[in-house]
């Protein structure tokens, strides 16, 4: 490993366990990190040339933002959504996303509308880390297009959960096809300046997708204990060793703060 492949750009002003708290969480709600895989504070703090201390601390914001689980005598390791978490948090988001669309078609700029035609124009523009990207950068828009902060607050404070569900394996290229078309509808009657079809456009949409995520964990095998210590740190090094640089850096880090 060279020093090179270690480094990693702090931008200034953000603290050391901000910057991994920062990486962790884009390795999760990616997916590089998987639902269950154990955090070792070890393994981190190595690959970040620091003390334990500001990993314990990022670990830490992220279990109270919902990605990581943290017990006793086991650690930290990345919370794996049940179905009870899901369904609860589309419900909330069905009733939220709906008034985001119903704002949007009474409240949004040009800017904003050009901005929400772009994303449900091309869910094909991927990236290859977040092969939902497109998709979710829609609902981004309508929620910005929204121009009300506190239901952006609101909303935001489940995004991280919302994105870490849409990695569940299921039938990728037909869930994104229909998500495409619903997207289409909720544009057009944001365009159309007409609030009460946008809302109900928006809220079916979040039904669909709630029994798409639903109907895949059913599908899925139960989750085995998974005790191989070994393979949960060669897979936490390797996302490590692969994990983004920040752009507009200065420095390179390798110190506690």
């Amino acid at each position: 490993m060279t020093d090179s492949e270690l480094s990693f750009d702090v931008p200034a002003l953000v603290s050391l366990s901000r910057q991994i708290e920062l990486h962790l969480e884009r390795l999760i709600v990616q997916g590089t990190l998987k639902s269950g895989q154990r955090l070792s504070e070890p393994d981190i703090a190595k690959r970040f040339r620091t003390s334990r201390s500001p990993v314990r601390e990022a670990l830490r914001r992220l279990e109270q933002v919902g990605l990581v689980v943290i017990e006793p005598r086991r650690g930290a390791s990345v919370k794996a959504p049940n179905a009870r978490d899901i369904a609860d948090m589309l419900a909330i988001r069905e009733a939220l996303e709906g008034m985001a669309a119903r704002l949007a078609a009474e409240r949004a700029d040009e800017a904003d509308l050009a901005r929400l035609a772009a994303c449900a124009a091309d869910p094909g523009a991927e990236d290859e880390d977040n092969p939902n990207l497109a998709l979710v950068e829609f609902h981004e828009a309508l929620l910005q297009a929204a121009k009300n902060p506190a239901l952006q607050s609101m909303l935001r404070g489940s995004l991280n959960l919302f994105r870490m569900v849409r990695t569940i394996p299921a039938d990728h290229q037909a869930r994104k096809a229909r998500a495409a078309e619903e997207h289409q509808a909720i544009l057009a009657a944001v365009l159309a300046r007409d609030p009460d079809t946008a809302e109900a456009a928006a809220r079916g949409h979040i039904r669909t997708m709630r029994q798409q995520l639903l109907g895949a964990v059913a599908a899925s095998p139960p989750a085995e204990d998974d005790t191989d210590a070994d393979a949960d740190a060669e897979m936490l090094r390797y996302a490590l060793d692969h994990r983004p640089d920040h752009a507009g850096g200065s420095r390179r880090n390798g110190r506690n703060e």
